[in-house]
């Protein structure tokens, strides 16, 4: 099966198949998706507002101050901390997207779960390390910046990307790298019962040996999702202006009709959003499961016995 008749049968399979969307809507908000429908209703910060929150004074000729220092690390404790939380809750969804989708499936468990969240954490290493190397540079230009910006009009995260592209793009590249990896490893190890180690193992030679049909599914999910949730990101925000402009721009009791009809077309767009999230990772989902199921049939399957972490 090429990556476009995998999407194909896999759209096929999730549209018919809606019990499937709550699932990996739950996974989708959970690795981060929130985010992405949270951010058309916050105003960002301005850059006073920021720098009045770091602190003019917290960073000396000496060094970060300890009260910045501090701050930096409550930052991380938490960060880290949501992100354990999202990858639990996510690989939770996954397993039980995996065993609905078509093929061989297996009864969630405690055991699985750890093992799905270790291969997430590990492929997320080639990520850490393009981070790691690039956080320099880029908290370089944050800091000039927010010190002495080139431009108050474009958003902050558009010149720092402008100025540091080679940064950027690793990060992007290695992000996708790790994902595809993960995913494939995880399928390796719900449905084939494989080990961390075996199931990592098997991602990279799954990924080496069917690279041109992974390549291809890559690039149909990435057009898909980015369409999808442009379109539903682009309606939360319109719908948020609607209420945004009724509840600043009215007087009066007439304008709370307005008001109620703008809340409840706001609810209803971020209701179709989500719907759509939904069906986007419950097709991503498939897909994958697809790919992955397929080459077990031709491959002869894992040893029982390796299923161990």
């Amino acid at each position: 099966m090429t990556g476009w008749r995998s999407a194909w049968t896999a759209a096929r399979d999730a549209l018919a198949r809606p019990g499937l969307w709550p699932i990996a809507l739950a996974g989708f908000l959970a690795r981060g998706g929130l985010a992405l429908f949270v951010a058309p209703i916050i105003v960002p910060p301005s850059l006073v507002g920021l720098a009045t929150f770091i602190g003019p004074a917290s960073i000396t000729p000496t060094g970060p101050t300890a009260g910045l220092i501090v701050r930096i690390a409550v930052a991380t404790g938490l960060g880290a901390a949501a992100l354990v939380a999202g990858i639990t809750i996510a690989a939770g969804a996954e397993i039980a997207l995996i065993g609905l989708s078509p093929g061989e499936s297996r009864q969630p468990s405690g055991r699985l779960l750890r093992r799905i969240v270790l291969i997430r954490l590990v492929s997320l290493l080639p990520l850490a390390v393009s981070l790691a190397v690039g956080v320099q540079r880029l908290g370089q230009i944050v800091y000039l910046e927010l010190t002495l910006p080139t431009d108050l009009v474009t958003p902050i995260v558009i010149r720092v990307a402008a100025q540091a592209p080679e940064i950027v793009a690793g990060i992007i590249l290695t992000w996708l790298l790790g994902e595809t990896w993960g995913g494939l490893a995880t399928r390796l190890a719900v449905l084939r019962g494989a080990g961390v180690g075996p199931a990592l193992l098997g991602g990279l030679g799954l990924l080496a040996r069917r690279m041109p049909t992974v390549l291809v599914l890559l690039g149909v999910s990435l057009i898909v999702a980015a369409g999808v949730l442009a379109g539903a990101i682009a309606l939360i925000a319109w719908s948020w202006d609607l209420v945004r402009d009724a509840l600043l721009g009215g007087v009066g009791f007439g304008a709370i009709p307005i008001a109620i009809a703008a809340t409840l077309v706001f609810a209803a767009c971020w209701l179709l959003a989500l719907v759509a999230a939904g069906a986007l990772g419950a097709w991503r989902a498939v897909a994958w499961t697809l790919l992955v199921g397929e080459d077990h049939r031709g491959s002869g399957g894992t040893d029982p016995g390796r299923a161990t972490l």
